[in-house]
């Protein structure tokens, strides 16, 4: 199985280790395809959700985590027979969030413990037993200082994935609050599930680390898990 996943908070630089990821492959003649979840043009779930970051259902804590949940992996299951079809040609899959954006960002709205912990194990049960996607060889969460992410959200974000908003700011983004209960929710994930491995993007506790000493911790790890050779 060659399916990688990188997670992150939002402003983390996912994009820019991605960017980096899809060079080294084509530099070094590995067949690969890429999706960023989630598609938010995509029709039906995808079109939801754009809805529901824009905030026109209300605010992220006024929606019911268990819907959110099911809109995200709704989107996730429609394409994934392409997903199969891909891996079944031995090329590598590249994915920018999957199922643990899910996890962490649905549970992170939920306060009690027993409840957050429900909540894991039924996004879990659904996208990977009840729709059967494809489970990944590797999840890697980029782990930056909070302040960093702070500093990064505070600013305007612009980009071609972020046109579903239409000028407006995502709803998960504008908490900043919430953003530290996600990268918890994360972090405590992966304690108990090692296909969830962080990589600590930290120089200072208010700075990050140059990309590519990023990125080669990135390759390292990769080598490491026997996905790359």
């Amino acid at each position: 199985m060659k399916l990688i996943v990188i997670e992150g908070l939002d402003g983390s630089g996912k994009s820019t280790q991605i960017n980096n990821l899809r060079n080294y492959f084509t530099e070094n003649g590995l067949s690969y395809e890429f999706i960023h979840f989630p598609r938010t043009n995509a029709p039906y779930f995808g079109e939801l959700i754009s809805r529901f970051l824009r905030g026109e259902y209300g605010q992220a804590n006024e929606v019911d985590p268990y819907l959110v949940a099911m809109l995200y992996a709704g989107d996730r299951k429609d394409i994934s027979e392409k997903i199969y079809s891909w891996l079944g040609e031995n090329k590598y899959v590249l994915l920018d969030r999957y199922v643990y954006s899910n996890i962490a960002y649905q549970c992170a709205k939920i306060n009690n413990k027993k409840e957050r912990e429900d909540l894991k194990n039924w996004i879990y049960n659904l996208e990977f037993k009840h729709f059967a996607i494809p489970v990944p060889a590797l999840n890697i969460f980029l782990d930056v200082p909070f302040e960093f992410t702070a500093s990064k959200l505070k600013n305007s974000r612009s980009g071609l994935d972020r046109n579903y908003l239409n000028g407006n700011m995502d709803i998960h983004e504008s908490n900043l609050e919430f953003q530290k209960k996600v990268r918890q929710v994360y972090i405590d994930t992966a304690e108990n599930d090692k296909t969830l491995q962080i990589i600590d993007c930290s120089q200072s506790p208010t700075t990050i680390l140059p990309p590519d000493e990023v990125f080669q911790r990135i390759i390292n790890l990769l080598h490491k898990n026997h996905i790359i050779a």
